[in-house]
């Protein structure tokens, strides 16, 4: 609705004619009568007269709105992407400009639109894209400050790009001040921005920490889950650990890693050869418990040197715990296991 159909609906709401309106304003009837036929639009120092004479805000009477719901950015969304391909590059932009302008605090919109645009000039052979820059950045700057954080942070990550892109390193790097250092991205954008200033012994290094805390982020998840299945579904427990031990192999964490998980498996079915055959394992692969620094997908990190008595001691609580007849007397009287509690004693 332009602010001539705004002014017309709430004048007659509040029963005032034109002249009257006119009269409280100090302007002409005919003037009124322009700005609601859509002839002209009332001075800039007008507006806030007039929302006040109306009672309605200034964002109403500009047909600014603070937020639209989820269907209702999904369908202009839909309406911008057939545009692309109906209209081309510039009548959707201008459209998107129009958008924006009556939606200008609608942060997710907006948000949303820049994503769209800048990805179509880059991709679908744009005539002049450079000459977006400045307007697309400036939406993505806008939302910046976004409460919702995945909001704040596809910005920031846009902006990085953008800058990136254009070798300005100084300027991409302040953007990264928008993730949490907790937060994955930061690594792989700090890492992308190493690569492109030739740093690549850096850049190697900010991956490799992202493929290792990711690791352990992932083998938290798993032991949590198999958790909640050893309470109720056995199988899936038993499947979830032999999933966390291909994931122990897969990152390099060593033999130690790639069997421990079944232990709670079996310890909870009491299951007396399973308990023996994971033992015996993880007693025999203590030492490859700190295997990690030696594999080549972490060569850039740096890690301190394996402790020589803190891996006698792991090896020590676990003889220590499987010789806990409370806790393993299900294995009492299992030959094997006897000659394996009787070893290193």
């Amino acid at each position: 609705m332009d602010i001539g159909s705004v002014i017309r609906t709430y004048r007659k709401e509040i029963g005032l004619t034109q002249e009257e309106m006119a009269n409280r304003l100090g302007v002409s009837t005919p003037a009124v009568n322009k700005w609601e036929n859509g002839n002209s639009n009332p001075d800039i120092e007008l507006l806030a007269p007039i929302a006040r004479l109306l009672h309605i805000s200034l964002d109403t009477l500009m047909s600014f709105h603070e937020e639209l719901t989820d269907a209702e950015i999904e369908d202009m969304i839909r309406k911008i992407d057939k545009m692309f391909s109906d209209e081309g590059y510039e009548k959707t932009y201008e459209w998107a400009l129009h958008i924006i302008k009556e939606y200008p605090n609608c942060n997710r919109l907006i948000w949303q639109l820049a994503v769209m645009l800048d990805a179509r000039r880059l991709l679908d052979g744009c005539e002049d894209p450079d000459k977006y820059d400045e307007q697309i950045n400036a939406w993505y700057e806008l939302v910046l400050n976004d409460e919702d954080e995945k909001i704040q942070h596809q910005a920031a990550d846009s902006l990085f790009s953008f800058y990136l892109r254009k070798q300005n390193f100084e300027m991409a790097e302040k953007y990264l001040n928008y993730f949490s250092d907790h937060d994955p991205m930061k690594k792989i954008c700090q890492g992308r921005l190493y690569k492109e200033q030739g740093k690549k012994q850096e850049a190697y290094e900010s991956f490799e920490s992202v493929i290792f805390s990711q690791y352990n982020t992932l083998n938290l998840a798993f032991s949590m889950m198999v958790g909640l299945a050893l309470e109720e579904d056995m199988e899936y427990a038993r499947f979830l650990a032999e999933k966390m031990g291909t994931i122990a192999g897969a990152f390099d964490m060593g033999k130690y890693n790639e069997c421990s998980a079944m232990l709670n498996v079996v310890f909870a079915e009491k299951n007396v050869e399973g308990t023996y055959r994971v033992a015996e394992q993880l007693l025999n692969n203590v030492d490859s418990i700190y295997d990690f620094p030696k594999s080549k997908l972490y060569q850039h990190m740096k890690f301190r040197d394996a402790d020589a008595s803190y891996i006698r001691g792991i090896k020590e609580e676990l003889q220590k715990g499987f010789r806990d007849e409370e806790e393993f007397g299900y294995m009492k009287g299992y030959e094997p296991w006897e000659r394996l509690m009787n070893e290193d004693t």
